[in-house]
């Protein structure tokens, strides 16, 4: 069974890379070159946990303490200019996008709430960093490549689903469920809730 430490990285690594790879697609979409690319992949996947750290006064920022994660997206943002800018216009890889940036929402709302609990944040505070880590990270992305950021429009539920999941963990925490488990439950609410809303246009009514 992972302990609680190493259920935590595994699903910030996936959070990392999911949302590493939206920051990848969308830089490239935009023309930017390698190094444009690079630092969009790395505000994506780490401007989230870097504000929640920030926040609680949690050093050293998890993306230093981390570098082979840094120098993976390099490679990663190397390997992407080997492709042409027709692929990243290409249907498919815009639904990949949705995938890996609703994958991300998932994964970073239960391992931002995660970090914020272990802390020593109350309840609430830990749900509202956990909607932080999960949001802003695609926040910074979109601001970066000259986009309105998802969270700000008025449409399908996203922060709200971030929300959702990040509430989820933390309640299942709390009625004495396994930390993974508890993730789990959260990462799996957070992309349902994401993809219900999508299908079937639901909005907040205000």
């Amino acid at each position: 069974m992972l302990s609680i430490n190493n259920s935590i990285a595994l699903v910030e690594l996936l959070g990392v890379l999911a949302f590493a790879f939206t920051g990848i697609i969308e830089a490239r979409k935009k023309r930017m070159d390698l190094f444009g690319a690079y630092a969009v992949s790395m505000i994506a996947a780490f401007g989230g946990g870097t504000i929640r750290d920030l926040l609680i006064d949690n050093y050293p920022l998890y993306w230093v303490t981390h570098s082979n994660y840094a120098l993976m997206l390099l490679g990663f943002a190397l390997a992407s200019s080997l492709l042409g800018a027709a692929f990243y216009e290409n249907k498919q890889v815009n639904n990949a996008f949705e995938v890996l940036d609703t994958l991300g929402l998932g994964l970073f709302s239960t391992a931002g709430a995660s970090v914020a609990h272990q802390a020593g944040c109350d309840f609430y505070i830990s749900l509202l960093l956990g909607v932080a880590t999960a949001v802003f990270g695609g926040v910074l992305r979109d601001i970066v490549c000259n986009e309105i950021p998802k969270v700000f429009r008025r449409n399908e539920l996203y922060a709200t689903c971030a929300f959702a999941g990040s509430l989820v963990f933390l309640v299942s925490l709390q009625a004495g469920l396994n930390t993974l488990v508890a993730m789990l439950a959260g990462v799996l609410v957070t992309i349902l809730l994401r993809f219900i809303s999508v299908k079937y246009k639901i909005r907040l009514p205000f």
